[in-house]
Order: C-alpha cells, then structure tokens, then sequence
C-alpha cells in the first residue's frame, strides 16, 4: 500500500473575503505585535474554512505565508530578524487554529 502524498492533491482556496480580513489582521499584527487576538480569531474562521474545504495543514500555511509576505509593511520591515520573529508567531497561531477546530 501506498503512502497518501499531499504534493498531488490540488489545494482549494479559503473564501476570499476572509483572506482579506486575515491580511488586514495581519498589518495590524505587524505594527503592534502586542495585541494578537484579532488575527487569533481570523485565523480561526481561516482554519474552519479551510477545514470545511479540505485544505491540508501545509497549504494553509503556504497561503497565510503569501499574505504575510505579500504585505509591503512586512517587506519594508528593517529588522529581518524581528520579521522572521513575527512570521514564525503567525505560523504558529495558525497551525493552533487549524488542530482546534
């Protein structure tokens, strides 16, 4: 029997409305780090979507590190390191909203 290999499976697309609000959560994340309940709960509706879309786990991620990387705010951030910081955070939150739901 063979192992199931994801790489071949065609991801779907969460709702683009909801990629909106995340991106938009997602800029208020990075100019204030300190407050992330908002995204939190973005990332959920963003879990349960792709959840209910059978978005594996690793194209989730792949899509929310689009968006994060997509942000001019996040390009023109000057401290690489604190950058990567905050990703790995994002990352993080998201793979905890994915498991949660």
């Amino acid at each position: 029997m063979m192992a199931f290999d994801s790489s071949h499976t065609p991801p779907s697309r969460p709702d683009d409305a909801l990629l909106a609000r995340v991106r938009d959560e997602l800029r208020a994340y990075q100019r204030d780090g300190t407050k992330p309940d908002a995204l939190r709960l973005a990332l959920l509706d963003l879990a349960r979507d792709a959840r209910t879309k059978g978005i594996l786990p690793e194209h989730l991620l792949v899509i929310l590190k689009d968006a994060w990387n997509g942000l001019s705010e996040v390009r023109g951030m000057h401290d690489v390191a604190e950058q990567v910081r905050m990703q790995q955070r994002v990352v993080t939150m998201c793979i905890t909203a994915y498991y949660s739901v």
